[in-house]
């Protein structure tokens, strides 16, 4: 998609999507939340003391074609929340 036309959807300027991409912007959220609706995306925060394990998720799921399937695993059992880490 080109700058222009998610500018565009998102109801930004161009130049604002280009500042923004090249990592000379620090966005505010009503203008992440504008571009993540034009990609139908949603924005998820996730505490840094659990984000490696969301990593990880991630990127299995990311590769799955490539790990040989294991068990079925309910969501309980793919996110392991310990309840005080000290």
């Amino acid at each position: 998609m080109s700058q222009e036309k998610l500018a565009d959807l998102a109801g930004i300027s161009q130049g604002k999507v280009s500042k923004i991409e090249n990592g000379k912007a620090n966005p505010e959220v009503a203008t992440l939340r504008a571009l993540c609706a034009a990609l139908d995306l949603e924005i998820v925060l996730v505490p840094r003391r659990i984000s490696g394990d969301v990593q990880r998720m991630v990127d299995r799921h990311m590769n799955r074609n490539s790990i040989t399937p294991g068990p079925v695993m309910s969501v309980r059992d793919e996110l392991f929340i310990p309840d005080d880490v000290d």
